[in-house]
């Protein structure tokens, strides 16, 4: 069923709307309101795996061949990749995407999603998903935490956010 959901969303190319999210580390963090509150993201230390890549303009989902979006468009939050048994790298436009894929073909990869405020990659396997209903390239709405607290302030602020685990992700997918 999952595989199913997955290539009827794929067969939309109607433009999304945009996702509303808050700046990135990319800017220095001075330049952010005095107002605002750093979350632990952004005021942490990032080891980065070596093995991971950054998309290029002309990167497609390995999974349904859509755009995957670069760490500073919008939609570039939601993007995925997976580093395969074979060490090579496949990029997704989406989890669910990267989800399907190993589903559809009974694989295992280790999966890496981007925080939603440092847009740093990490494991998923660290991660706290959010459950939202921002627009991702496949609809799925999945943003990551590498850390609770802020997923936990997150969800606090936004009515409909719930956190949710892979395995929860996987079966509604």
């Amino acid at each position: 069923m999952p595989l199913v959901l997955a290539l009827y969303a794929c067969g939309e190319e109607a433009e999304k709307e945009p996702v509303e999210k808050s700046e990135t580390t990319q800017e220095s963090t001075s330049s952010k309101p005095l107002a605002q509150k750093l979350s632990v993201a952004e005021q942490s230390e990032w080891e980065v795996d070596q093995r991971l890549q950054e998309p290029t303009e002309d990167t497609t989902c390995f999974m349904c061949n859509m755009k995957v979006y670069m760490r500073d468009h919008e939609l570039g939050v939601f993007s995925a990749q997976a580093v395969r048994e074979d060490g090579s790298v496949e990029f997704y436009d989406d989890i669910g995407c990267l989800l399907n894929d190993e589903y559809a073909n009974n694989v295992k990869n280790e999966k890496f999603v981007r925080d939603y405020h440092t847009l740093n990659w990490f494991n998923v396997e660290e991660a706290f998903a959010v459950k939202t209903a921002l627009k991702s390239p496949m609809n799925w709405g999945i943003i990551f935490f590498k850390f609770e607290e802020d997923a936990k302030a997150y969800v606090a602020e936004n009515e409909n956010a719930e956190i949710v685990s892979i395995d929860q992700i996987r079966e509604e997918g």
